[in-house]
């Protein structure tokens, strides 16, 4: 009797183990896109929250519009290269107006958008990294021709940490992310 107690005992304690086992097994392939998921809107929000901030020390939406577009009138489009502003370094000899450095941009661009309207982008966020997700993107767009009012500019291709969000935030400038 006694030697049956200790063998259901111990195959009770394994069947145990086992699930144990299979449901750490089990969570070690759930767990890790979950918890990704979870970081990668984290980042989004502090990311989003850090570019309103910015935003608003800049001057505001229409002070950032009237730089860009001052800013978009003075450079002289390029041939090839159509980035003006590259991590912290001016690859232009135009200076880069007080309002579009106090954003901290990554990449300042002049170039179209999917239906060819001309735009100068200021980003401030969104890089590709290898072997976990994209850095969530955002960008300052100002639009530098005439469109009509109702015009909401279209991201063109699909580019690192994009969601697809594009909002109007005053006559001609777009928030996109």
């Amino acid at each position: 009797m006694n030697g049956d107690d200790t063998s259901k005992r111990r195959r009770a304690v394994s069947n145990q183990f086992l699930i144990v086992l299979g449901i750490l097994i089990l969570a070690s392939f759930i767990a890790p896109p979950i918890l990704e998921r979870v970081g990668h809107s984290m980042e989004r929000k502090r990311i989003y929250e850090d570019s309103l901030r910015r935003v608003d020390k800049a001057g505001g939406w229409q002070a950032i519009e009237n730089a860009s577009l001052a800013f978009a009138k003075n450079i002289a489009p390029k041939t090839f290269f159509q980035e003006y502003y590259l991590r912290g370094e001016r690859l232009t000899t135009n200076e880069l107006p007080a309002t579009l450095e106090v954003l901290q941009p990554w990449i300042i661009e002049f170039d179209p958008d999917a239906h060819g309207v001309q735009m100068l982008r200021v980003r401030l966020y969104g890089i590709h990294r290898t072997g976990m997700y994209d850095q969530p993107y955002y960008g300052i767009w100002v639009i530098c021709t005439n469109v009509s009012p109702d015009y909401i500019p279209q991201f063109l291709g699909d580019r690192a940490g994009r969601t697809g969000k594009i909002e109007r935030k005053g006559d001609l400038i777009f928030e996109a992310r």
